[in-house]
């Protein structure tokens, strides 16, 4: 099917969408306000995933812990059984490690990479992060509820 429109076509187009938006917000604000609040917690890089490693699950586990207990993330993935080979003072390494997946908010990934650098069993820990382009609003505003934005001093 082809359509065409001509600029007096879409002008009236326009018009009957913005009549029809204006009484939809007349009559149910606080569900335009309510979707406004959800989109701006669903946004493009408004949340990250750190990844940590750790020597071993216990570790790991007791790190999962502190961070979310400190609010800096909602949730921490353990996952175990990875191998890692990697070059350390100039020698070739291969060790066993367990993985955190951490979510929590793009604003909170410099106090989450403090807080594991003071708290890890390494001397330098491995913490990367990656924007989250998209996801499940509902999970991603449960993120957003559960860490806090940052504080600014």
């Amino acid at each position: 099917m082809l359509l065409t429109c001509t600029a007096g076509s879409l002008a009236r187009v326009l018009i009957q969408n913005l009549l029809l938006s204006s009484t939809i917000g007349i009559t149910t604000a606080t569900g335009i306000a309510t979707m406004s609040t959800e989109a701006s917690n669903c946004a493009a890089g408004l949340h990250s995933i750190a990844y940590v490693t750790t020597p071993n699950e216990k570790s790991a586990k007791e790190l999962a812990r502190k961070i979310v207990e400190q609010k800096l993330a909602a949730c921490v993935n353990i996952i175990p059984g990875l191998t890692s080979v990697y070059e350390w003072e100039g020698k070739i390494n291969e060790d066993h490690e367990t993985l955190l997946m951490v979510k929590t908010r793009t604003s909170r990934v410099d106090d989450l990479s403090k807080f594991v650098r003071e708290n890890h069993p390494y001397s330098v820990a491995e913490v990367i992060s990656v924007p989250i382009e998209n996801g499940n609003p509902p999970y991603l505003e449960w993120l957003s509820k559960t860490v806090p934005e940052r504080k600014t001093n």
